[in-house]
């Protein structure tokens, strides 16, 4: 795609441009809370082996590793509003199927599907952000973008222990949600930003041209889903109960949304290479104080919110920098950046998991250190290479 749209926007216009694909994300981001935990409780219901409820974990993320590569070509195809309202329809269509297949193996099927629909509009609204957002307020932009998918993704398991998993409701109510998501941007269809795409660039290329960016996307799957998943688990293996144990992955959360904003401004304001390295920096320290703040609970409620908008943080550092200038085909550089972020996602927890066995605690924060450690030397490394 263009490295730019070829739009010139009035302050109004960008406004309401950014606000269109931002109220979009939002509402994605409910369809994704209510679709994970929908699946994996139902799965828990029909009795389902780890193994399988695992699997149907996994799905979505190996969806998205085979759609991305071709999505940027296919957005070029139809558009981008028309791609993101295609990709709502296939997931709404999505949820009315898991309503009349009642089948572990037609739900993982149609997951696969549902979250390869799903992978348009994450990459064709991240990149139109970039495309429209500004230089010096994109940081700030990307923020509010994390702060509403992130707040959408929250508030899908209450719709859902709302409705319960037994009978149509949930069903019904995840497709007319994910119906609804869409309408925003059909409202802002004559704001959308021109993309091109150009067929000299796929996604090795774009590795290859953004390495800074996609360590950054890699360390963000990679910390974000291995504190989500298993803090609850360091949590009991250090003797809390398992209430309080969920309530600090809510706290958690919470640190991650309430933090985006002020780290978005930040980021605007300093260099978001330095930004990310002082991050990757405070999050080891906060990993090393993890187990002995766990022995008290204000302690321990600090440690997780602040934990929290770190591990958010890089994710939208990442982003900002690959639209930093404009430069290249943005939606294939933000293809490989989602890709790498699920890779990232899909290795945290297994690796964490492994290191976890003999070590609960420690194995935990030894694990994500080292992680942290070598991403930051590589960091470093291609920045020097990128100076010279």
């Amino acid at each position: 795609m263009s490295a730019a749209s070829d739009r010139e926007y009035s302050s109004r216009e960008r406004v309401l441009s950014l606000a269109a694909i931002i109220s979009t994300s939002f509402g994605v981001g409910i369809s994704f809370g209510v679709g994970f935990p929908l699946t994996a409780l139902t799965f828990e219901l029909w009795g389902q082996p780890s193994w399988m409820i695992g699997l149907a974990g996994a799905v979505p993320g190996l969806a998205l590793l085979v759609t991305l590569p071709i999505a940027p070509r296919l957005i070029t195809m139809v558009g981008p509003v028309n791609a993101i309202a295609s990709g709502c329809i296939i997931g709404a269509l999505g949820f009315l199927a898991l309503g009349i297949f009642q089948s572990p193996w037609a739900w993982i099927a149609i997951r696969l599907l549902m979250s390869a629909g799903f992978a348009v509009p994450w990459l064709a609204g991240e990149t139109w952000i970039n495309l429209v957002s500004q230089e010096e307020t994109r940081g700030r932009v990307i923020a509010i973008y994390a702060i509403g998918f992130f707040s959408g993704y929250a508030i899908g398991p209450v719709f859902l222990q709302a409705l319960g998993i037994v009978g149509p409701g949930p069903f019904i109510a995840g497709a007319a949600l994910t119906i609804l998501s869409g309408l925003p941007i059909l409202f802002g269809r004559k704001l959308a930003p021109a993309f091109q795409h150009d067929t000299r660039h796929d996604i090795l290329s774009a590795l290859r041209s953004a390495p800074i960016a996609m360590i950054s996307a890699f360390i963000g799957g990679f910390s974000e889903v291995t504190i989500l998943s298993l803090i609850p688990t360091v949590a009991l293996a250090a003797g809390w109960s398992q209430d309080p144990a969920l309530a600090l992955l809510t706290i958690t959360t919470v640190g991650g949304v309430v933090l985006q904003l002020p780290l978005g401004w930040l980021s605007d304001k300093v260099s978001r290479f330095s930004l990310t390295i002082v991050s990757i920096g405070i999050f080891i320290l906060l990993a090393l104080a993890l187990p002995f703040a766990l022995r008290d609970t204000t302690a321990a409620v600090v440690t997780a919110f602040m934990i929290g908008g770190v591990i958010l943080g890089f994710y939208a550092f990442g982003l900002a920098i690959i639209g930093d200038g404009k430069q290249g085909d943005l939606a294939s550089l933000n293809a490989a950046y989602i890709m790498m972020y699920q890779c990232g996602a899909l290795v945290g927890p297994v690796c964490a998991g492994a290191a976890m066995t003999n070590h609960p605690i420690w194995g935990f924060v030894a694990l994500v250190i080292v992680i942290m450690l070598i991403a930051a030397i590589a960091l470093f490394v291609f920045k020097f290479r990128e100076r010279s």
